[in-house]
């Protein structure tokens, strides 16, 4: 089996990922469940121009559109409930929609950089108290950018222990070697494969443990074969270790982490 635990889908800025580029590149390279999150979240470009609003809330309706799609493939998506803590805010409408959804959403998801904002600003302490007490898992992308820096997550994740955190990328365009210190250090704190080369995942393996690391892709931001560029990762992890540990990153995190019911 194989869960991809970060996936899109989506017409933003420079990003086009129709839902069902997705579930072809699923289809093709037989990925058996995948966590999909709306990039229609998105509150800033790639150059960091704001993104004007089309709707009164950008978060409901972005995260409306994901909720259809769960709807209609239950047997191969789960969503991430895309935030936009820049622009808007978390209220009473959002609350209800997460608790009247549960079963569809499984986790937050928070991109520093395309929202201009660190998970560390005031105004992302709403969405975090939430899920702290609901205790959902809060899914955050990071990078080499200063919103998007792992040492926010970190600290974060040593604030809110009751959450569980998935470090995306385990800090994009470094080495990754500060991010997999991080995640080593706390019990609540998780990474992903997405963008990460074979040597870099198997020093997290090594370090923090397979139960910490989480197979993801950032599919289909790359289009129909995404999944091409993670054929060697997938076999160099299939050879480089032991049944059960290889297992844990490609499907029983993902069941354990975001409580998937299979």
């Amino acid at each position: 089996m194989i869960i991809d635990s970060h996936t899109h889908f989506g017409t933003m800025d420079k990003f086009n990922m129709p839902a069902k580029l997705l579930l072809k590149s699923m289809e093709k390279y037989k990925i058996d469940y995948s966590i999909v999150s709306n990039i229609e979240s998105t509150e800033f470009t790639c150059e960091l121009e704001p993104i004007p609003k089309k709707f009164p809330s950008r978060q409901l309706a972005a995260n409306e559109k994901t909720l259809s799609l769960l709807k209609k493939y239950p047997d191969k998506l789960k969503g991430l409930f895309w935030i936009c803590p820049n622009t808007e805010t978390f209220d009473e409408s959002i609350a209800n929609f997460i608790l009247e959804n549960s079963k569809d959403f499984v986790g937050f998801k928070i991109h520093p950089y395309h929202s201009n904002i660190s998970i560390r600003d005031y105004r992302c302490e709403k969405y975090l108290e939430f899920a702290q007490e609901h205790k959902i898992p809060f899914v955050v992308h990071t990078a080499s950018d200063e919103m998007s820096d792992v040492n926010h997550l970190y600290l974060t994740a040593k604030k809110y222990p009751a959450i569980n955190f998935v470090m995306v990328h385990m800090g994009l365009g470094t080495d990754n070697k500060k991010a997999i210190d991080y995640i080593a250090q706390l019990d609540n704190l998780y990474g992903d494969t997405s963008w990460v080369s074979l040597e870099s995942t198997l020093r997290a393996v090594e370090k923090c443990g397979s139960h910490k690391i989480l197979f993801g892709t950032d599919s289909p931001i790359d289009g129909i074969d995404t999944y091409e560029k993670y054929l060697e990762l997938i076999e160099g992890l299939r050879k480089k270790l032991p049944t059960k540990d290889f297992e844990n990153l490609m499907f029983h995190n993902a069941i354990k982490l975001f409580k998937l019911e299979l």
